[in-house]
């Protein structure tokens, strides 16, 4: 399969209709229907239904728009590093992943540092649960990675933080719980409780409580905190969460630290034995030594 008609195809899905997509790409109608259709014929399935005028997506064009996305941007990405290579000059993208926490202020610190020296450096934020962000970092979407422990050095270079968060228990001002200056496992064992729905935290505070995952009142997962909040508010159950991802604003809500403590500490993570554009090199040493 080869990349031009992978760009083709994603233009077409993306304006939905040929004639547009034409123009875009600068050939004619006949030639970007032969090649769609040429497509379809490699991998034995239609990506598309006409709908009047416009054409939709079939399952399967919507799978591989998907996947068409991701090798685009990772073929535009190594084109860029070996331009920024052979120019010698510190310009290109930084792709960041980063979970929800107090080191969201260390990253902004050290970009600001780092364009201030390099102003045609750009770069994306990209927030999602540690699963998302190894996936993309194996993938080559995205550059470096803040995750908090434990994470594995068996693919990634990890380099340990300052930076810790502390967990806490989230719930409602009116909740019994509220009046508590701890929280141990004897408090919440029969509280409806929302967790990271990622079975590394799970297991976690089942050795933190001495228990076994089933002994919790497990109501819900979540993967990011955006959501999670009015659940909460709205007394559907409590959650465990990191301190540095409470920085909203809702008055009925209390957060108590649980005893025994808990704290985990950030790390920086990027891919092993893959190569670094400039770009990334530069971040790294910026965020570690300066």
């Amino acid at each position: 399969m080869e990349l031009r008609l992978l760009r083709y195809f994603w233009t077409v899905a993306t304006v939905g209709t040929v004639s547009q997509a034409a123009e875009q790409l600068f050939i004619t109608q006949p030639t970007l229907y032969r090649q769609i259709h040429e497509l379809e014929l490699e991998l034995d399935t239609p990506l598309f239904i006409r709908d009047g005028r416009k054409l939709v997506l079939t399952e399967d064009g919507q799978y591989l728009k998907n996947k068409a996305e991701e090798i685009l941007s990772l073929a535009d990405q190594t084109t860029e590093v070996f331009l920024n290579r052979k120019n010698e000059a510190l310009v290109g993208n930084l792709t960041i992943g980063a979970l929800e926490g107090f080191v969201a202020d260390d990253i902004a610190v050290a970009l600001a540092q780092l364009l201030k020296a390099n102003p045609l450096i750009t770069f994306t934020i990209l927030s999602g649960n540690a699963d998302e962000i190894k996936q993309k970092l194996d993938a080559g979407l995205v550059d470096v990675g803040f995750l908090i422990e434990p994470v594995s050095s068996e693919k990634y270079s990890v380099e340990r933080l300052d930076v810790t968060e502390r967990w806490l228990l989230m719930t409602q001002k009116d909740n019994p719980l509220a009046a508590k200056k701890t929280i141990r496992y004897d408090d919440i064992k029969d509280e409806p409780l929302i967790i990271s729905h990622r079975a590394e935290v799970r297991r976690f505070f089942a050795e933190w409580a001495k228990c076994k995952l089933e002994d919790f009142h497990f109501i819900g997962g979540f993967n990011l905190g955006f959501n999670l909040f009015p659940l909460v508010d709205e007394g559907i159950g409590s959650a465990i969460v990191t301190e540095g991802a409470m920085r909203r604003g809702f008055p009925d809500l209390v957060t108590i630290p649980l005893e025994p403590e808990v704290k985990t500490h950030s790390v920086l993570v990027w891919k092993k034995n893959a190569p670094l554009s400039p770009v990334t090199r530069a971040f790294i040493k910026q965020y570690l030594y300066e």
